[in-house]
């Protein structure tokens, strides 16, 4: 209505009518761009990405083209789409891409909880296959996700005794080495977590696990030896943050008051250093730094972000393979990236929003650690003088 407001509607004779009638078409085909626009945004928000991304068409043999789009909605995180795309490879495929297919089918239905189907893929693989290792873990995770720790043992240890020269076997021995921690089966998880050499990418977890099982057995010297180790190795582990204050606590239980003293102004200084990574690391985050966010939840540890940063890395994965197809043949091309380029600001968004929360939460916490690690200080140098603890210097074991 305001560019009709414009338009002279007297007549003009032929060369005014004319442009009046350019000036008519000129705004409808502004207008139509920006509905064009709008819509186009719109659609871009609505869509499914797994389900087009699926329905697209691919030419060349089926059976890899099934295989590649459900290889990207595994990464993409996309259970259920990409079970579906792994169920469409025909019998014709090459052995190892049916057998690896079935693998990851079978993970794609754990995740979305369908155990009965996931281990009657699994069940499919020859025990010959590539993937038969790998198809026991899997078989062990459902085990344990239903409630059937027997079973998940029985799987594990299977690994660890038919396949010792894989690194999957070393995941297996961590795996056994925390089922019987937590049953309190100490010799036994220490016996699994000594199997994991120091050039493992499960070590750091080995010395944190371990420590613990001969914790809970008392033995607090070989608990500090692993603690130590792990401190010196790892410093900006969530599993050092964990054991850093119980270990003068574990010097104090053994009488070595000196040595806690010591390890006590060790742990302040690791929270202060700690604190001053951080608030590096938010500036890092603040900016948007890829690296700095990469950093900040392997710092932090949490799952979720984990995860969500794997989607992240996912969808950049899918967008690569769909730039090589030829767009202009395909509207859904372009609009499929447009979408996932808009969830992947959309992830960076939460994971930095999250990470900014975390962080000064955990600076919160380590200021908390630093204060109660001030009070066991002042507890040993008591302790170490041959003094007695005064009821208001009592330290309340973490």
């Amino acid at each position: 209505m305001v560019f009709h407001s414009k338009i002279s509607f007297e007549p003009q004779g032929h060369k005014g009518y004319k442009e009046k009638f350019l000036i008519i078409t000129s705004v409808f085909s502004v207008s139509l761009w920006f509905i064009a626009i709008i819509s186009h945004l719109a659609y871009a928000e609505s869509i499914h990405i797994p389900a087009l991304f699926l329905s697209l068409p691919e030419e060349g043999n089926p059976s890899i083209t099934w295989f590649k789009k459900g290889t990207i909605l595994y990464k993409i995180k996309a259970y259920e789409e990409a079970a579906l795309a792994f169920s469409q490879i025909g019998k014709d495929a090459p052995q190892d891409i049916i057998e690896e297919s079935l693998y990851l089918r079978s993970n794609s239905l754990m995740k979305t909880g369908d155990y009965s189907k996931a281990m009657a893929a699994l069940n499919l693989i020859p025990v010959k296959s590539t993937f038969y290792s790998y198809a026991l873990y899997t078989k062990a995770m459902i085990s344990l996700n239903d409630g059937q720790e027997k079973e998940a043992i029985e799987y594990l240890e299977q690994i660890s005794k038919k396949f010792p020269a894989e690194n999957l076997a070393l995941k297996a021995h961590l795996t056994l080495g925390f089922i019987y921690l937590e049953s309190n089966q100490s010799a036994e998880a220490i016996k699994h977590f000594s199997m994991i050499p120091s050039d493992s990418p499960f070590y750091m977890q080995s010395l944190f696990g371990s420590g613990w099982a001969y914790a809970s057995m008392g033995r607090w010297v070989r608990t500090v030896v692993f603690w130590e180790e792990l401190s010196s190795l790892y410093p900006d582990s969530k599993y050092t943050r964990e054991v850093m204050p119980y270990m003068g606590h574990a010097y104090t239980t053994l009488s070595a008051y000196g040595k806690a003293l010591e390890q006590n102004g060790v742990a302040l200084r690791y929270y202060n250093d700690s604190r001053r990574k951080l608030s590096d690391i938010e500036t890092e985050i603040k900016v948007k730094d890829m690296k700095g966010i990469a950093r900040a939840i392997d710092m932090i540890g949490d799952k979720k972000l984990t995860n969500d940063w794997e989607l992240y890395h996912g969808l950049l994965s899918m967008e690569e393979s769909l730039g090589k197809r030829e767009t202009g043949k395909e509207n859904n091309v372009e609009a499929l990236i447009n979408a996932s380029k808009k969830r992947r600001s959309k992830i960076i968004e939460d994971i930095s929003e999250s990470l900014i929360q975390r962080i000064e939460k955990l600076k919160q916490q380590l200021s908390e650690s630093s204060i109660n690690t001030t009070l066991e200080i002042a507890r040993n140098l008591r302790l170490e003088g041959g003094g007695h603890i005064s009821n208001d210097m009592i330290f309340n074991e973490p």
